[in-house]
């Protein structure tokens, strides 16, 4: 086998010599023959070129690998905010689906020419304020009542026909009975005045309105009260006392309306609170029983009868 020369023997070494792993004798022997070889010399910096650029290479990758993990990192971001989006806008319109839904329910249900409801509102004062229509074929006759621990008492009763400008007033405590025409009884005879549900038809039917609604109640299903299922909106704005509307899911007619902190009591001749009452009215309808009896007009006699005329413009 030939003896390796010198330039051999370095030229092996260069590659350690470059990098700093050569031991203190083998580098001393590196640098005494690069100080006389110009070969071995030009082959250090060819050496060194190709490390260096190794580095530079490397560089670049570890850079683009850098580059690929944020951008692998914004992407998964991205993507995470836009599956949050998507749950949100789909929770959303389907909200907004089901309150379109509730709201336009009522009217509907209210198009049949023969029901009664009823309507039982807690006064705060541990009276009971009962307002009931009778309703058949355009024909009505609505109650108010007051009840308490002592009596029942009829504060008024009137008749009126769809599409008439006639309203005719029964006050059973001063046996009067007002005839009252006009416009405003006309306006009180047209059908969806009679058959007033909680949300107005406006309110029912304007998708601005459902989405507000959308934005600003939550909706929840529970049987547990009446028995049946039923709809809780409630106003999310925690600030203003808590209002809620239980609706029917099946009619859209309006269960129950409660408005927290709505009544507040005072000792007498003093603005020192004595209770704070919430406002709790709930309603019942029933269809198909009405008679023409329960909607008949019945006789003037022992009632002093009083003509009355209310227009917008003035009485």
């Amino acid at each position: 086998m030939e003896k390796k020369t010198e330039c051999e023997i370095v030229q092996d070494l260069l590659f350690g010599y470059a990098d700093n792993t050569l031991n203190a004798e083998s580098k001393k022997l590196v640098d005494k023959h690069l100080n006389e070889c110009n070969s071995c010399r030009a082959r250090l910096e060819e050496i060194k070129n190709d490390v260096e650029g190794d580095k530079e290479e490397q560089q670049k990758e570890i850079d683009y690998l850098k580059k690929l993990q944020i951008k692998g990192r914004i992407k998964a971001i991205l993507i995470a905010i836009f599956l949050v989006f998507v749950v949100i806008f789909s929770s959303f319109i389907v909200k907004f689906i089901k309150i379109t839904s509730i709201m336009g329910k009522a009217p509907k249900t209210l198009e049949t020419q023969n029901f009664y409801s009823e309507s039982r509102e807690m006064t705060g004062d541990g009276s009971v304020s009962v307002n009931k229509l009778y309703y058949k074929d355009g024909r009505y006759k609505k109650v108010w009542e007051i009840y308490s621990d002592k009596e029942c008492k009829v504060k008024s009763i009137e008749y009126g026909e769809v599409g008439s400008d006639i309203i005719i007033s029964f006050n059973e405590e001063e046996k009067i009975v007002q005839v009252i025409k006009g416009s405003y009884s006309k306006l009180m005879n047209e059908e969806k005045s009679i058959k007033w549900t909680r949300f107005s038809e406006k309110e029912r039917k304007s998708i601005i309105d459902n989405l507000g609604k959308t934005f600003l109640m939550s909706i929840k299903k529970d049987t547990y009260e009446i028995g049946k299922e039923y709809y809780i909106l409630e106003y999310k704005n925690e600030s203003k006392p808590r209002h809620e509307y239980w609706i029917d899911k099946e009619t859209g007619l309006i269960l129950k309306e409660i408005e927290s902190d709505a009544n507040t009591e005072y000792f007498e001749n003093t603005d020192i609170v004595k209770a704070v009452h919430d406002r709790n009215t709930s309603y019942k309808y029933d269809f198909n029983n009405v008679t023409d009896d329960d909607v008949k007009v019945p006789s003037y006699d022992g009632y002093i009868v009083e003509e009355k005329n209310y227009d917008f413009t003035g009485v």
